[in-house]
């Protein structure tokens, strides 16, 4: 009688609704991040992934007014007793929503917060909503909420990348699979330095990864999934989809293996010269076609969607052999920076002024892949577009590429096509 009057006391997570305040939920706090204003970097909050012991999540606030009033707010893991709270209804415009849930906790002043010592109601570690990974493109077009997913890491002999103008900025990159898809996923800053020293301390194999709220993004046609401030990651947990995972890859009627390219077919370095001598051979004949409205290529299989505010920068390189305009692209920008064009916007303020920021791409050396168009071989166009920028280190493995020397421009009639490039790259 006492065990089920204790259990009554707690309200669910599913039966909340916005009309009262008095309610009591016993939760546990999975995931714990701030809130911080991208334009003023100004701290707005506590968010928090609560479940319950139905495995129910919720998303609640706790407001940077109020936080004074909780000296102890909540910490990952921990499992509390919330009394006392608003209860309201996201709406339609809301974004980058951690959870499905239609609804959301808001801490008030009068709302209550106990850490429970026992696990009173046999709350799980951790709940999660997985799609399989032939479902991510589907999110691409969503922006309305992150998505859970479970893969075995391809390789794990990855490190961090650290950006040479700021240490503090790191990105990983790897992938995923399931045995019939793959998936790409870019890791930035603490998170994959977190990634990078989870993994060296792991001693089973494969190494299965359960990623929560990671926002589905696509770079050239390829999906990756980043990581967001709710983002977190499990390896090798002890959870039903881990064991599923390694089952399917062991069952030969459900894995399929990727055909992996032989390392002689690896794409060869060009010089400058050498570009400005290829042969039509080398075009990208890629076509779009207008399907429903929408620019897609029906070759790859890929929407190309209208544009938003992206990443466009001219550039001038060289080599010991020449010179060559190239325009380095969005998301290459955004995964050596750490951040989007937004965030840089922002920063600067107006429309008028560089930033200094992206000055950080002068006199460095790259390995660029480029794009080869019909213009750029019949000589109509002297601008190239870059489709990956490498570390020529992180790309050439322990062959230290040869030192790049400033070409010495002497000849009229380079210095007269630099000009012209300038003059059309600022259109």
């Amino acid at each position: 009688m006492e065990s089920k009057a204790l259990f009554n006391k707690y309200d669910k997570v599913q039966h909340l609704k916005t009309e009262r305040t008095d309610w009591t939920i016993c939760v546990r706090a999975q995931a714990v991040w701030k809130g911080i204003n991208r334009m003023t970097q100004e701290f707005r909050g506590l968010n928090v992934i609560f479940i319950d012991d139905s495995n129910l999540r919720i998303h609640a606030f706790l407001s940077a007014k109020i936080c004074d009033l909780f000296p102890k707010p909540p910490k990952e893991g921990g499992i509390y007793s919330l009394s006392n709270f608003h209860v309201r209804v996201y709406s339609d415009d809301e974004k980058n929503r951690a959870v499905r849930f239609s609804k959301h906790i808001y801490f008030a002043n009068h709302t209550q917060l106990t850490l429970e010592e026992d696990n009173i109601t046999n709350i799980a570690p951790y709940a999660f909503d997985l799609y399989e990974l032939n479902d991510v493109k589907k999110f691409v077009s969503d922006s309305r909420f992150l998505i859970d997913v479970v893969g075995i890491i391809e390789d794990c002999n990855m490190k961090c990348v650290r950006s040479r103008e700021d240490e503090s900025k790191m990105h990983i990159k790897f992938r995923i699979t399931d045995g019939r898809s793959v998936v790409n996923v870019t890791f930035f800053n603490t998170l994959s330095e977190d990634l990078e020293k989870e993994l060296k301390n792991m001693k089973e194999e494969p190494v299965t990864i359960i990623i929560a709220s990671a926002k589905v993004n696509e770079h050239e046609g390829a999906l990756c999934l980043n990581n967001y401030p709710a983002t977190r990651f499990y390896l090798n947990t002890d959870h039903y989809s881990v064991k599923i995972m390694k089952e399917r890859l062991l069952d030969p009627t459900f894995s399929i293996k990727e055909k992996v390219a032989e390392e002689g077919n690896a794409p060869p370095i060009f010089t400058v010269a050498d570009i400005k001598k290829l042969p039509k051979e080398y075009t990208e004949s890629k076509e779009l076609d207008i399907l429903e409205g929408r620019y897609k290529c029906l070759k790859c299989v890929r929407n190309i969607p209208y544009p938003d505010k992206r990443f466009r920068l001219a550039t001038i390189c060289n080599d010991t052999t020449g010179i060559l305009a190239i325009v380095f692209p969005d998301n290459e920008i955004q995964r050596i920076l750490g951040k989007n064009a937004f965030d840089v916007a922002d920063e600067v303020g107006d429309d008028m002024t560089f930033p200094l920021v992206l000055k950080y791409f002068e006199k460095k050396e790259f390995l660029v892949t480029l794009k080869i168009g019909e213009r750029n071989l019949n000589k109509s166009s002297n601008i190239y577009t870059a489709i990956e920028l490498n570390d020529p280190v992180e790309s050439l493995g322990n062959h230290s590429p040869k030192k790049v020397e400033p070409t010495q421009v002497n000849d009229k009639s380079l210095t007269m096509e630099i000009d012209e490039t300038i003059d059309i790259l600022r259109c």
